[in-house]
């Protein structure tokens, strides 16, 4: 794969403002889990759902159709299933144990190419007159619940996909101005020099204005500064030339991670 945009990520222009960063990506949808309650009680059950949109919280759901897969592995690592309430709503097949859980979705790949009649959904650019560009993107998504105690090692869990957010520690025991440590690896590899960005809930309801960006060092880790308690979205963003370019131009990846600091 020729690399043309290599670390520059999907957002592009970032500008650090007083209240904020503000990161242009050209309108895409970012996608993260909404779990009802990050630290529930043992015996409940994990409830959710998916917020595709620029903010947190959302105000608009990914449905079902979209969903790849969506699955949850316990504090020994055991794969659990989610039973769909609505066409946005989840809930995890089993009550919970004490432990962490690490709460996994990804959203189905495809073709959304620009041409001078307008948008075409799901087409590349075989067949169609005056493209202007084309992309394909995957959106991969985790979410951290702690159980009790929240003991285990699930939340640092490698899933291998082709772009992913690693936290190495619970940030369930951080505390407000505690750093968080995460690891972005591409296709298994760590990535340098790429934009992390982070918000909590109710930061902004600007789009795609995030609290917090920093950069991976050269071994693909990047700290985080958990600036207040509450609900967290940290989300990386890459992209490369596609593959195959009388099909498609560019080749997009979303990495998102969402958890609770008490």
């Amino acid at each position: 794969m020729r690399m043309f945009a290599k670390q520059l990520g999907v957002l592009g222009l970032c500008l650090a403002l007083v209240l904020g960063v503000t990161c242009y990506q050209a309108s895409a949808h970012d996608l993260w889990l909404e779990v009802r309650d990050y630290t529930p009680e043992i015996g409940e059950d994990i409830t959710l759902m998916l917020g595709y949109g620029h903010y947190l919280p959302a105000h608009e759901f990914m449905t079902h159709v979209d969903l790849e897969e969506i699955y949850m592995l316990d504090n020994k690592g055991k794969r659990i299933g989610f039973e769909r309430y609505s066409d946005v709503e989840f809930r995890g097949e089993k009550p919970l144990k004490e432990g962490n859980y690490l709460v996994v979705a990804e959203k189905k790949g495809g073709f959304f190419t620009k041409t001078t009649e307008g948008y075409k959904r799901g087409q590349s650019k075989k067949g169609l007159e005056n493209v202007i560009e084309c992309s394909y993107s995957k959106k991969y998504t985790k979410s951290i619940v702690n159980v009790g105690k929240g003991e285990g090692k699930t939340f640092s869990k490698v899933l291998g996909h082709e772009l992913e957010i690693i936290p190495l520690e619970n940030p369930g025991n951080l505390t407000e101005k505690d750093y968080l440590l995460v690891k972005v690896t591409l296709k298994g590899e760590p990535l340098s020099s790429n934009h992390v960005f982070a918000t909590y809930s109710g930061f902004s309801t600007e789009k795609n204005t995030f609290a917090y960006a920093t950069k991976t060092n050269k071994d693909g880790i990047a700290k985080i500064k958990i600036l207040k308690s509450g609900v967290w979205l940290i989300a990386t963003y890459y992209k490369d030339a596609y593959p195959d370019p009388e099909e498609c131009d560019l080749y997009k990846l979303t990495s998102t991670l969402t958890f609770e600091v008490k």
